[in-house]
């Protein structure tokens, strides 16, 4: 399957390359949450950030949260939105679109109980 993937810039120096656009190439039928992790998500991907704490919200390209994302968790966390096949979201050109959500420094467990909600 084919994605593209843009994130949010974390810095005024990382706002260059917005969105940070690239596309990566994965096997047809992974599940949401190792796709993410195959995606080099969190890590190595998205940018360390000073503190060792961040955190990230993973969307559809309609906007619905699929996992959470921190740089102090080794794995994402998915949502409800986020179980099943990745390619199950992808468009009629056969593209599934990810953004990556900057979301500060906030404690990634009150993201997620704030994005189940």
């Amino acid at each position: 399957m084919l994605i593209l993937l843009t994130r949010d810039s974390v810095a005024a120096g990382d706002d260059a390359d917005a969105p940070h656009a690239e596309t990566v190439t994965l096997p047809d039928g992974l599940d949401t949450p190792t796709a993410l992790t195959a995606l080099g998500l969190p890590r190595p991907r998205l940018p360390l950030i000073g503190g060792g704490r961040a955190t990230w919200v993973v969307r559809g390209a309609d906007g619905t949260p699929l996992a959470v994302l921190a740089q102090q968790w080794a794995q994402p966390r998915p949502l409800p939105a986020g179980h099943g096949p990745l390619d199950r979201l992808a468009g009629a050109d056969g593209t599934v679109r990810l953004h990556v959500e900057y979301r500060r420094q906030l404690d990634p467990d009150t993201e997620y109980e704030r994005l189940l909600g």
